[in-house]
């Protein structure tokens, strides 16, 4: 199976099985910030980690680097809390819980945002694939295979676990299991076989197959509490991107704001045709949807503030936040 851009996230999502509502919430749910597990694949070294969890959201760190780039000398905490040298890529998720979706990504690496879109196409089939615990009789076993007719007393393969750099003995593995559909795609009619322990949240192994082949991930090292270099998930700045009367009340005008994660806030506008640029206060009636809102003014109300022809600029102020303010880039002129 060839490599391609963020490929162990999207297999980490996928091991939590969206379709399976609990088990995917329960698995994020359990993790602590700091929580990290080390992959290999293709010659790298991928360290996922999580770096915020609440109810509501939680935010992945990524940072890879190639095989031979890595310091074996130096123990992948170690390496990461020293601003993981020679990396690669270095990547920010922020999932919504509520909604189920990857809500943004931002690499620190580039210092620029990743157009989740380009990849919605992947993570939609993602979430539409059925996750299920698979038997201990479905599971791969140690040795040759019985005869036929002869009982197959075969012990249960199980990956091994690495805990801060300490193989843990007899660790013991849930396996959940899925097809990919016929989509052309390079998961293509492949099963994903993914392996969990019951005490930690990301899988120790991904086993991806097509009947002929396999291709495998595996966890080298895994832990708690590491330290992550970043201080915060950025934010994408927001922007007023529309400012239009509703055609079928005039007395009615919207500002659409796009990024203003924010719950409360002021509306002003300023009078730019006079010299003392005089600033009034706004009411306004807000509605949210998705990453927008929607800033409804009754023009009507402005009758007694406003003067007419006179140009205005709008200017929101998210509330108990200093130094962010989102302007119109047009002018309102006031009839």
């Amino acid at each position: 199976m060839r490599h391609f851009k963020y490929f162990i996230f999207i297999l980490f999502i996928f091991s939590f099985g969206y379709a399976n509502e609990s088990f995917f919430k329960s698995r994020l749910k359990s993790a602590t910030k700091g929580d990290f597990a080390v992959f290999e694949y293709n010659k790298i070294y991928s360290v996922l980690s999580v770096f915020d969890v609440s109810l509501d959201k939680v935010i992945l760190e990524e940072i890879t680097i190639s095989k031979d780039s890595f310091d074996k000398k130096v123990s992948f905490r170690d390496w990461i809390e020293s601003r993981a040298k020679e990396h690669t890529s270095w990547t920010m998720y922020e999932i919504d819980l509520k909604k189920d979706i990857i809500k943004d990504a931002f690499s620190i690496s580039k210092n620029a945002w990743i157009d989740i879109a380009k990849t919605e196409s992947v993570i939609t089939k993602l979430l539409e694939l059925d996750l299920k615990k698979i038997r201990d009789s479905e599971r791969k076993k140690i040795g040759a295979p019985p005869l036929m007719g002869e009982v197959d007393r075969r012990s249960i393969w199980q990956p091994i676990k690495m805990f801060d750099g300490k193989k843990i003995s007899r660790a013991k593995f849930d396996v959940y299991r899925s097809i990919w559909p016929d989509d052309n795609s390079v998961f293509s009619l492949k099963r994903f076989d993914i392996y969990f322990d019951d005490s930690f949240a990301f899988p120790y192994f991904i086993e991806v197959n097509n009947g002929h082949m396999s291709y495998m991930i595996k966890a080298i090292d895994s832990g708690k509490n590491i330290k992550s270099q970043i201080a915060f998930f950025p934010k994408r700045l927001a922007e007023m991107v529309e400012m239009r009367k509703d055609p079928e009340d005039p007395d009615l005008l919207t500002l659409k704001v796009k990024n203003a994660d924010y719950k409360d806030f002021d509306l002003f506008a300023i009078d730019c045709t006079r010299k003392d640029k005089l600033i009034h206060t706004v009411d306004f009636d807000l509605k949210k949807e998705d990453d927008l809102s929607f800033f409804h003014i009754n023009l009507n109300d402005l009758n007694e503030v406003f003067e007419k022809d006179h140009k205005y600029r709008f200017v929101i102020k998210p509330k108990f936040e200093k130094n962010i303010y989102i302007e119109s880039s047009d002018l309102f002129i006031f009839k």
